[in-house]
Order: structure tokens, then C-alpha cells, then sequence
């Protein structure tokens, strides 16, 4: 007998299936019918009778009494020319209403009415389109789309869950289907006849151009959204889809109602698509750029910062070359190379896919980044060369064709061996060039001052010659027990160990993280990685010895002053108690000796000779150890000296009063730095004010001493009062800076651990 609450639960995940898979399904079935209309267009354009001539989208187009045309066939084949203002065609004028005139049939001689400075009427013979002078105008534009068109087709393939491939989907059929209207053309004769040619192109341009901008807007909010996307962000992932398209309702509906002439009305409907788009841009970066600020994931804030890079860029781009100018009535750059604005952007998410693993699709990305190239390179030199050749040798189209077609296939091979190794560089950095490899080892390290700094520069170079997303290395204890003692990243993938050796001994071991779950190391990466181990090992092996070397002083100066202590402990309540009683008790022997008596000259002997031996054990505990520091503390202690050389400078003493048990060699270290510093203040600043703070952090004591004065002197030599604070921080592993700040004076920065063998302080005053 099944229960009710099970078959509740079946029903809610049932219904949870069905709603995931509508979810899937849905951006796929609204980007099929994106192409299919804008292949239906561009079908309807190309076969049916066009007069030579495009209009473009653009408020400067459209007139109150015709439209300004271009013309990228010759004027001879025409009849028109770029520029003209077509007022009408077969007696009809566009002013009184579009769609007056039956469509003629191909072969058809039309008188035109336009406006130029030598005619008022021209016969145009109307045929139908040649494909080639739109493919010449409109290549940058069909590479784009192309471009994105199959990387936003793969992503959704194989990784149909990640949010945001829906909305790339969606947007890049969009703008292929648009891109592929508009590359056909809108000649000025379809707004005489009107019919399929108008409305379709206008619904590709408008309806679907719409569409693609509200999922740039939907993609921006998914790729920064969390995983999985809350209730908020698919809500408003569904605002972004249908803002820009209400937008253009709304303005499509004022512009119906305001403007009575439908010439105006249709390019104030262009300039507000115009608008739209720039709006659209601007908002997607804006959010991706907001988003970017507030994200503190390392892994996204990385992705993010190729995409927003290459989105921004073709932003900007986009904005400036055309869409600007279009709005304040200049001139843009030609509208068919509109569409390479947006290469940085696909240039941007191919990065994210790749380094980043934005969706674990390397392999893909790599075959598609080279075949993108080679295509882009290809078409664009052979667009090049053909016109070189028509303009420049006055050769026929076709012999241009032709010779441009040979010189294509003579440069495919070694063009896609270029664009191979150049993306393969990218994406997997120098594993085929061991040589580059290590030089950029060698090169990191002889660049690298401290030896603190020399494992972090090595699993970083690792990692960016690899192009992997994780290195570490693990240092080899006393024990045999491997301890990670640097890292670079995180791993997302299975981790390859390579051992450390020095002269045949494991001193450590070297881990890389692969590219992702789906992009495992190669054996050329194994290889690689082999021969940057045997140069890592001396370094590592010298690292530790450093280390060692670090750690055995800290242990002695720490036996030392702890051995100072005790004997200051036992000095000041053994032997000092000891001797100040004997004193005591000669001084009572004395008043019951006669003066006269030989044994009353000993007595006086003896108490001058222990009041001596009492002195002497005074300055011996003191030169053991600061007194201050055991009756006061370390701060009280500071506090004390720093009123003693208070003169005319105002000196603050900042820290907290009672103090955890420190260990001797770092609360003297600490001592003497302070008061070192304080003193060089007041004998050399010229300061009118000095700060002295000391705070216990975890793991450490961070002291800072500042002063308001004239600054170090670049010119004058290290006294032997920073020598020795340097060397008072070094001894017990810690470190010590001095610089003038850019606002004036001198700031002295020590941090010394409490536990031996050095720290890792997020304030250590060297970063």
C-alpha cells in the first residue's frame, strides 16, 4: 500500500521533471523559430525582384517625404546611386502610404522618383538580389554571429543545465536570424509594394533583434547568479527576456500615435531599436561589472573578469563606432562591419570556457577557437584580396574569385598550424615547449628577493606554464609526513603527484590539479611536469635549509633569553634577597661592636663590599633583561621608556593593558624595536608627533612605530640602530620594514611570531 505522502512526493518531483525539462527544451524551441524566421527573410529577400538598393536602419534614413538609400551594387547595374532619396516609385509617392504599388516581376523596368542634384527621375531594371556585393558588405557581421551561434550551440549540447546557456543560446539566434535578414537587405521598392518582404524583415529587425538583447540582459544575470539560481534571480532572468521587447511595444505605440506620417514613424521606430540595443549593452555591463564587486568567489570573480573584459570591450565598441553616431546624427562606421565589435565578447566567454572552467568544455573550445580563427582569417583576406584584385588590377569578379579561392587553399594548412599553436599556447601554455617552460622558471626565481616568496613563485609559474587551475607543494618533515607548504589556485580536477628529490633523497612532492573533470593531463603535460621537478628540487631543497637555518636561531635566541630570564628570576630573588640580608645583618653587628675594635674596621669592609656586590647584581639583572617588561608589560614597559624620552615631541603609546604570557626572545625583540624606534624619532625625525602601537595578532606581536617628520634620508647610510632591529626581528623569525609613507614622516613595521620557525601574517609589512 503506498502512502499519500509518497505519492505527494512522486507528484512534486514528477512535477519538478517536467518543469526542468520545459525548461531545457524551451530556450532550444524559441531559438529554432529565431533562425527559421530569419531564414524565411532572407529567402523572401533574395527571391523576390529588388531594385539594387538598401535601406538602412537608421533615424537619418528615413525622411518626411522619401528614404535615403544605399546602393553596394555599381550604379550602372542599378540605376540608383548610394545617397539617393527615393520620393517614389511608379507614380507613387512613399509619403501618401507604403504598399500602393503591385509587385513587378523580375526584368521589370520601374520609373523611380528621388532627389539628386542631376535627376528627379531614373529607370531602374529590377532583378533579383546578387548575394555576393551583401556577403562583401556584411561579412564582419555573418562572422559574429556565426561565431556565436556555434559556441552558444555546443555549450547548450553539453551542458544543457548551466544557467546560462539558455539565454546565450537565445541570444545568438537571434542575432544570427536578425544578422541574416538584415545582411539581405531591405531594397526601397519593398516599401512601395509592402507585403511577406516588410513585415518580415521588419520582424526580424525588431521582434527577434528584441528578443536577443532581453537574453543578453537574462545571460549577464545568470552567469552571475548563484548555483542554482534562487527564486529572485529567475524572476528576474524572466524580466530581462521580456524588458527590451516591451520597451520597443511601448515606443512602437507612442511613435503610432505621435507621429502621423508612417516614413517618420518607422524610423523613429529604428532609432528606438538603436536605443534599445545601446541601453541593453550598457545595463548587461553595468550588472556584470556591480556583480563582479560584490562576488567574492576567487573561481567566478576569475571567470567573470574575461567575460566582462570582452563584453565591456565590444560595449564599448559597438557604442562608439555606430550607435552613438547613429543617435546624435553622425556618421558611423559601415553598419556591415557592426558585427566584429562583438568578437571580443565571444573572444571573452572562449577564455572563461577554457581557463576558467566555466563549463568543462576545453576540448570543444580549443577546436572551435582554431577553426574560428582560421575562418575569420580566411574570409577576411579573401574579401580583401578579391577586392585588391577587382579595384586595384581591374581583373574580372570571377578570375578575383578564383585567385583568391587558390591562395585560400595554399594558406589553410600552414594558417591552421599557426592558429593551432597560437590557441594551444593559450589554453595550455608552453607544454609543448619544455624549453620556454623552464626559462620562465629560471627567470620567476632570479626575480624573487626573499626566500619566503620562492615556493609561492614556483607553484604560480607551474601553474600559468601549464595553464592549469591548481599547484602545490608539499615539504617532507623529520618524520617522513608530507606537509602542503604553498598552493596556487583550486583544483577541480584529479590531482598528478610528481616526487622531489636532491640527490636521490624525497625532500617534497609536487601536485597539479588537471583542467577539469573532462580535460585530464596528457602525457606531454607528465612530461613537462617531470622536468620542472628536477629543477623545483634544488630550490625546495634550499628553501627548507633557509628554513632550517631560521628555526635553529629562533631556538637558540629563544633558549637564550628564556635562560636570561631565569637567571634574572634567580639573581633578583635569590642571590639580591641573599645579599642585601647579609648587609642587614652586618649593619646590626656593627652597632654591637666597639669603634676602637680591629673586628669593627672588618664589618665595614664587609658592608661596603655587599652594598658593591648588590650594585653589581642590579646592573647584571638589568643588562639580563628590561625589569619593566616583568613588572609592567610589554606595552607599560614601552609606555615608561617613551616617557622618559617625551621632550618637546608628543609620544602615544597604543596597546592593550594586560597581556597573554609571551615568550621571552619575542617580548624583549619586541621591547627593543619600540624603544629603538621611538628614540631614532625623537634624535633624528624633527617630528612633532609619534605613534607607537603594539597589537598581538594570531600567531605574532605586530609592532608599528610612526612619526610625522621629515622622512628617511635615501642618501645617508643604515645606523646601527636599524641594523639592529633587523636583526633583533630576524632572530627570532620575524620581519622588519622602514619606509616614508606618501604622506610624509617615517613608518616602522616589525611582526614577530610566537611560535618558531617563522609566520605567515596577512600584515607581513613586505607585501
Amino acid at each position: 500500500m503506498v502512502s499519500c505522502s509518497a505519492v505527494g512526493l512522486n507528484g512534486v518531483m514528477s512535477a519538478r521533471l517536467s518543469q526542468l525539462r520545459w525548461s531545457r527544451r524551451a530556450p532550444a524551441a524559441v531559438a529554432i523559430v529565431l533562425v527559421v524566421l530569419g531564414v524565411v527573410a532572407t529567402a523572401a529577400l533574395l527571391d523576390g525582384p529588388s531594385d539594387g538598393s538598401i535601406v538602412r536602419l537608421g533615424w537619418s534614413t528615413w525622411h518626411l517625404d522619401g528614404v535615403v538609400v544605399d546602393v553596394p551594387v555599381s550604379p550602372q547595374e542599378s540605376g540608383l546611386r548610394a545617397g539617393d532619396v527615393v520620393t517614389g516609385v511608379s507614380g507613387s509617392r512613399l509619403a501618401d502610404g507604403l504598399g500602393a504599388v503591385s509587385p513587378p516581376r523580375p526584368g521589370a523596368t520601374v520609373w523611380y522618383d528621388v532627389v539628386r542634384h542631376d535627376a528627379r527621375v531614373v529607370t531602374v531594371r529590377l532583378e533579383r538580389p546578387d548575394p555576393y556585393p551583401l556577403l562583401v558588405q556584411g561579412w564582419g557581421n555573418l562572422v559574429f554571429v556565426l561565431a556565436l551561434a556555434g559556441l552558444a550551440a555546443a555549450l547548450y549540447l553539453r551542458r544543457p543545465e548551466e544557467p546560462a546557456t539558455a539565454p546565450l543560446l537565445v541570444l545568438a539566434a537571434g542575432l544570427l536570424g536578425s544578422t541574416l535578414t538584415v545582411t539581405a537587405g531591405l531594397p526601397a521598392l519593398a516599401l512601395a509594394t509592402g507585403g511577406p518582404q516588410l513585415w518580415l524583415f521588419h520582424l526580424n529587425s525588431i521582434v527577434s533583434y528584441s528578443i536577443a538583447w532581453g537574453a543578453l540582459l537574462a545571460f549577464s544575470i545568470a552567469f552571475t547568479a548563484r548555483r542554482p539560481p534562487s527564486s529572485r534571480d529567475r524572476k528576474a532572468i524572466a524580466v530581462a527576456y521580456a524588458a527590451p521587447l516591451a520597451a520597443m511595444a511601448a515606443w512602437s505605440a507612442v511613435a503610432a500615435v505621435a507621429v502621423p506620417d508612417t516614413l517618420r514613424r518607422l524610423g523613429l521606430v529604428n532609432s528606438g531599436q538603436t536605443a534599445v540595443t545601446a541601453l541593453a549593452l550598457i545595463t548587461a555591463t553595468v550588472w556584470g561589472a556591480v556583480s563582479y564587486r560584490g562576488n567574492r568567489d576567487p573561481l567566478l570573480r576569475g571567470r567573470m573578469r574575461w567575460l566582462l573584459g570582452g563584453g565591456a570591450l565590444a560595449a564599448l565598441l559597438g557604442i562608439a563606432g555606430w550607435h552613438l553616431p547613429e543617435l546624435v546624427g553622425g556618421h558611423s562606421l559601415p553598419w556591415g562591419a557592426l558585427g566584429l565589435s562583438g568578437l571580443p565578447f565571444v573572444a571573452g566567454i572562449g577564455v572563461a570556457l577554457r581557463r576558467h572552467r566555466l563549463f568543462d568544455i576545453e576540448r570543444l573550445a580549443n577546436r572551435s577557437l582554431v577553426y574560428a580563427a582560421v575562418v575569420a582569417v580566411l574570409v577576411a583576406g579573401y574579401a580583401a584580396v578579391v577586392a585588391l584584385l577587382v579595384s586595384g588590377l581591374r581583373l574580372s569578379e570571377t578570375v578575383a574569385a578564383a585567385l583568391a579561392a587558390a591562395g585560400a587553399a595554399l594558406v589553410l594548412a600552414p594558417l591552421r598550424s599557426a592558429a593551432q599553436s597560437t590557441v594551444n599556447r593559450v589554453m595550455y601554455g608552453d607544454r609543448h615547449d619544455p624549453a620556454a617552460a623552464l626559462t620562465r622558471l629560471g627567470t620567476r626565481l632570479q626575480a624573487v628577493l626573499l626566500p619566503a616568496d620562492v615556493l609561492p613563485a614556483i607553484v604560480e609559474t607551474v601553474a600559468r606554464s601549464l595553464r592549469v587551475p591548481y599547484a602545490a607543494i608539499d615539504l617532507v618533515d623529520g618524520a617522513g609526513a608530507c606537509h602542503q607548504a604553498t598552493q596556487h589556485g583550486v583544483a577541480v580536477g584529479a590531482e598528478h603527484v610528481e616526487p622531489l628529490l636532491h640527490h636521490g633523497m624525497l625532500i617534497g612532492r609536487l601536485r597539479v590539479s588537471a583542467r577539469g573533470d573532462d580535460d585530464p593531463l596528457d602525457p606531454v603535460d607528465l612530461r613537462l611536469i617531470g622536468s620542472l621537478a628536477q629543477q623545483v628540487g634544488t630550490a625546495v631543497q634550499a628553501v627548507r635549509l633557509h628554513d632550517d637555518l631560521v628555526r635553529s636561531r629562533a631556538e637558540v635566541v629563544a633558549s637564550r633569553e628564556d635562560e636570561r630570564r631565569r637567571l634574572r628570576r634567580d639573581l633578583h630573588d635569590g642571590l639580591g634577597p641573599t645579599l642585601a640580608a647579609i648587609g642587614l645583618k652586618t649593619g646590626l653587628a656593627v652597632r654591637a661592636v666597639p669603634g676602637d675594635s680591629e673586628a669593627r674596621g672588618l664589618l665595614d669592609e664587609i658592608s661596603a663590599e655587599v652594598t658593591a656586590s648588590l650594585a653589581d647584581v642590579r646592573r647584571l639583572v638589568e643588562a639580563l633583561r628590561p625589569p619593566a617588561l616583568d613588572e609592567l608589560g610589554i606595552v607599560g614597559a614601552v609606555r615608561s621608556r617613551a616617557a622618559t624620552l617625551a621632550g618637546a615631541m608628543s609620544i602615544e603609546v597604543i596597546g592593550a593593558e594586560s597581556t597573554p604570557a609571551l615568550p621571552a626572545a619575542v617580548e624583549t625583540a619586541a621591547y627593543r624595536i619600540a624603544v629603538e624606534a621611538i628614540t631614532n624619532a625623537v634624535r633624528h625625525s624633527g617630528a612633532t608627533r609619534c605613534t607607537a602601537v603594539i597589537t598581538l595578532s594570531d600567531g605574532g606581536v605586530e609592532v608599528t612605530v610612526r612619526d610625522d617628520g621629515r622622512g628617511l634620508d635615501p642618501d645617508r647610510a643604515a645606523g646601527v640602530g636599524l641594523r639592529s632591529m633587523r636583526e633583533r626581528a630576524a632572530e627570532v623569525g620575524g620581519v622588519w620594514s622602514i619606509r616614508s609613507p606618501a604622506e610624509g614622516g617615517t613608518l616602522v613595521r616589525a611582526f614577530l611570531p610566537t611560535s618558531l620557525g617563522g609566520h605567515d601574517d596577512p600584515a607581513d609589512p613586505r607585501r
